[in-house]
């Protein structure tokens, strides 16, 4: 049985002068106690003290932390005074602490750490929002110097440490810290974002700790500049906090399924498949409930593909009350205080881990993931399908095109390298999967270690639903296969990281006398060449090879990351491409010599979207989906971005949306001064208008990219254009010399698409 376990601890009330007394502790710790208690947000049973002696909390933290199995998750959360000695070591205070002799009337940090350590539990989350000595300027408590380093202090495997700020700024309690009731900025918006569900990023109705730490420093550092928490994390999976007893389905998804357009509601049907497979019980609900709707919808397609959905999930889940008081009982505030335990009920044996979902009766956790049925495929359209489209950029249906990020950096490749045993292309299919965003639950669903080298992979492309996990031999953290995914021109792929350089190395090196690998062509002759990252710096090598084992021979591409101890193999096998292209995708790849793999802190999840993202994504139209697009990183004026792959013959894209078309305006503005744009069809001016059915709708420009650090002279025509009622720039790139023949390479080339797909 999974438990759910959370100590509380706050002190504002010092014996000694030297301690400035607090009002926000207590108002933290009732609050965040509340909301961690509350069945319906996060199921944990919480034991709070306030304003305990350090003897008292010492032997509360030791207890805590003991007789803990390994899924249990874990949470210590503390709010108060911090105090570091001669040595820089860092003491929590607690009411009897004397600042005089920190070591012998305060708890230790070291302590914690130790008993942390001793820990069984995988899943510890440790929360500190601490005043450290200093000084406090009006209005501000300073809550770390240059001598603290709290991260530092907690490292350890299995841990999550979030911090108010880090060791030179400050957390700020209010403008008037005497006499008033009020709370630490940092654990307002903690409290709030599980309260309100506000941390639920990607919206599937679960609440991790990275969801949490992402919606509380945006809101802190937006609030108070200076403040800038901080986060350190040493484990495999997520950890789900909380649950969002606010989720509804997401605007995006509604207002698809209001849409007249059949395909719309299909694809609105699939998005609630998927996150029915990967939400909590209140989204499972909820979702139930929609898809019910559906057996009425007047397309017999619709509604034939509902029905067979519901067959398939014959009950909804029950929906946890959307209140809940919490369940802490009050004392007096120098006493002890427990909550009453949350009831855990038994999980599936072989649930996943890491996916702890807060447990209650009224809510139970996610189901076993073998468990889960299969998503019901819909139909093909039928002729009573309706042809009304919504308003989107694209004039007619365009196969999907891959995105190149507004920035003008480096250019994702055309696919993504992994690096495969040494074994024949031949048997590297695997059966086709689901969805995009998960991975179907047998034996080759993804395992931690499989995601975290998904992250690292640079093309789009590659989802959770196509790739496959494989045992990895010794030496090896991870092993995936990949699928071919044509409408992102990625090919099959193999990727492996190992666990040091020289394991690496001797595959490397044997793939290459078992393949007869050599140079690529355009590279010097040699057995490989080197690969660069986009500041210069050599990150690996590449090489490219052919496979007899398949007729006609498979044209392959192995490339290496050091950093990141990794190494891709793409086989484009002539049955998936035709001849030449296969040959001419695998060259021109090569040619380009990108690195392949992100590096460590730029990981990024290719199967997270944001509520905005989706939002866009509609509004794109065309085929555009989550199977060949991934969340950009927006700047502002804008406030979502996504990037997408495409087919070779047919340009790079970003689109970015903005709240105003007065923003939106002011993007495009900036990029024409910078960029020198001109009027793309030879006419005077910097632009020209951009029509549909005669009547204006936007703006276009084109211009050259600026090139790149590794190709500075490779110049690509680009074209920008600015829909003025959806307030999307979208940003189109030929694709650089050497492409494919069935490229666009040329700013005419460039033009004409786009005046047949969004004219």
């Amino acid at each position: 049985m999974t438990g759910r376990f959370a100590l509380v601890v706050a002190t504002y009330s010092f014996n000694d002068p030297g301690l400035r007394q607090l009002t926000a502790p207590v108002h933290d710790a009732e609050a965040f106690a509340e909301v961690l208690a509350d069945p319906a947000i996060g199921g944990f049973e919480v034991t709070t003290l306030i304003n305990q002696p350090h003897h008292v909390v010492g032997a509360a933290i030791g207890d805590f932390f003991s007789d803990r199995r390994r899924d249990d998750l874990t949470l210590l959360y503390f709010s108060g005074h911090g105090l570091k000695d001669d040595a820089g070591k860092l003491y929590l205070a607690m009411t009897d602490t004397r600042t005089l002799t920190p070591l012998f009337t305060s708890v230790a940090a070291d302590q914690i750490d130790y008993a942390m350590t001793g820990c069984h539990s995988n899943h510890q989350v440790l929360i500190l929002d601490c005043c450290y000595s200093g000084a406090f300027p009006a209005g501000t408590i300073a809550k770390a110097d240059d001598q603290v380093h709290a991260l530092e202090t907690f490292s350890g495997r299995g841990r999550t440490v979030l911090t108010a700020s880090d060791a030179t700024q400050f957390a700020f309690e209010g403008e008037t810290p005497h006499g008033q009731a009020t709370q630490s900025v940092f654990t307002r918006h903690l409290v709030a974002g599980l309260r309100d569900g506000g941390a639920d990023l990607d919206q599937d109705g679960d609440i991790t700790v990275d969801e949490l730490y992402s919606y509380v420093h945006d809101h802190v550092v937006a609030e108070r500049p200076r403040q800038r928490p901080k986060k350190q994390d040493n484990i495999e999976g997520r950890t789900v906090l909380a649950r969002n007893r606010n989720w509804q389905v997401p605007q995006h998804i509604r207002t698809a399924l209001e849409s007249p357009a059949v395909r719309d509601r299909r694809n609105a049907l699939e998005d609630l498949d998927q996150l029915h497979r990967t939400g909590g019980a209140i989204v499972r609900s909820r979702i139930h409930d929609a898809i019910t709707r559906l057996v009425n919808d007047d397309s017999r397609a619709i509604a034939a593909a509902a029905a067979s959905w519901l067959d398939s999930h014959p009950t909804g889940t029950p929906t946890p009350s959307a209140g809940g008081s919490g369940t802490a009982v009050k004392t007096d505030s120098h006493q002890v205080r427990e909550t009453i335990p949350a009831k855990t009920p038994e999980r599936g044996k072989d649930a996943v881990q890491h996916e702890d979902s807060p447990a209650t009766d009224q809510a139970p956790p996610h189901p076993d993931p073998a468990e889960t049925p299969p998503p019901a495929e819909p139909p093909g359209p039928s002729e009573d399908e309706r042809t009304t489209e919504p308003a989107t950029l694209f004039s007619e249906p365009a196969p999907r095109r891959r995105l190149r990020d507004r920035k003008w950096a480096i250019p994702m490749a055309a696919a993504a390298l992994a690096v495969g045993c040494v074994v024949a292309v031949g048997g590297w299919h695997l059966a086709p999967t689901g969805m995009a965003g998960h991975a179907v639950a047998d034996s080759t669903a993804l395992r931690g270690p499989d995601v975290d080298l998904l992250k690292l992979v640079a093309a789009t492309g590659y989802y959770r639903s196509t790739c496959h996990h494989m045992d990895p031999d010794t030496g090896q953290v991870a092993y995936i296969v990949c699928d071919t995914n044509k409408a992102a021109s990625v090919p099959l792929a193999r990727f492996y990281r190992f666990t040091n350089i020289d394991k690496l190395t001797d595959f490397y090196q044997t793939y290459g006398r078992f393949m007869h690998t050599g140079s690529c062509p355009g590279d010097p002759p040699g057995p490989d060449a080197p690969v660069f990252d986009h500041l210069r710096k050599l990150v690996g090598r590449k090489t490219c090879a052919v496979d007899p084992s398949v007729s006609p021979a498979a044209s392959m591409l192995v490339v290496t990351d050091e950093p990141d101890l990794a190494i891709a193999v793409f086989a484009y096998l002539p049955s998936e491409w035709t001849s030449p292209l296969a040959e001419q995708l695998r060259d021109y790849v090569a040619a380009r010599g990108y690195r392949q793999f992100l590096a460590a802190d730029e990981a990024k999840d290719p199967d997270e979207f944001t509520s905005a993202d989706k939002d866009l994504l509609a509004h794109v139209g065309g085929d555009f989906t989550r199977m060949n697009c991934r969340h950009g990183t927006p700047s502002q004026p804008a406030n979502a971005e996504i990037d997408c792959s495409a087919p070779v013959n047919f340009p790079t894209a970003s689109f970015l949306s903005h709240p105003t078309a007065a923003a939106a305006n002011v993007e495009y503005q900036s990029e024409i001064s910078v960029l020198s744009g001109h009027a793309c069809d030879g006419r005077p001016g910097q632009d020209s208008p951009w029509t549909r059915k005669n009547q204006p709708i936007g703006r276009f420009t084109c211009l050259q990219s600026p090139g790149d650090p590794i190709h500075p002279d490779d110049h690509s025509p680009c074209l920008i254009s600015i829909h003025d009622n959806l307030h999307i720039m979208s940003v189109y790139c030929a694709r650089s010399s050497g492409a494919p023949q069935t490229a666009i390479t040329t700013e005419p080339d460039l033009l004409a698409w786009f005046q047949k797909w969004a004219g």
